[in-house]
């Protein structure tokens, strides 16, 4: 994984690397909480394209909760294309790839 260093800036300056931990706890807190309910019989064992569905809603969810907040352009499909092109098993790699795509989003605003 290259860093990106590419500088997010509205309010307060952010950089894509301290993206990732929230981006990563996100997903980890979701894949823990499904966890839980199959565990206590809440949901059934899911079939794994249901899981990877509903991993992939709540990375979109959370990169454009992050693009809302940075107050950066706003393009659900291309969005949803950079989550699904950036999925992996590996929560920090996944959620490194969401973050290039805010980081991205944000150099085409202030180039």
């Amino acid at each position: 994984m290259t860093p990106q260093t590419t500088t997010i800036t509205t309010t307060t300056t952010t950089t894509a690397e301290e993206l990732v931990p929230e981006i990563e706890q996100t997903l980890l807190d979701s894949r823990a909480d499904r966890a839980l309910h199959e565990r206590r019989g809440v949901h059934e064992h899911s079939e794994q394209t249901e899981l990877s569905d509903h991993e992939r809603t709540v990375m979109l969810d959370v990169t454009l909760a992050l693009l809302i907040r940075h107050r950066l352009h706003i393009d659900a499909d291309r969005a949803a294309k950079a989550v699904a092109a950036a999925q992996t098993a590996d929560a920090r790699t996944w959620a490194a790839g969401c973050a290039r795509h805010i980081a991205r989003v944000a150099e085409e605003k202030n180039p």
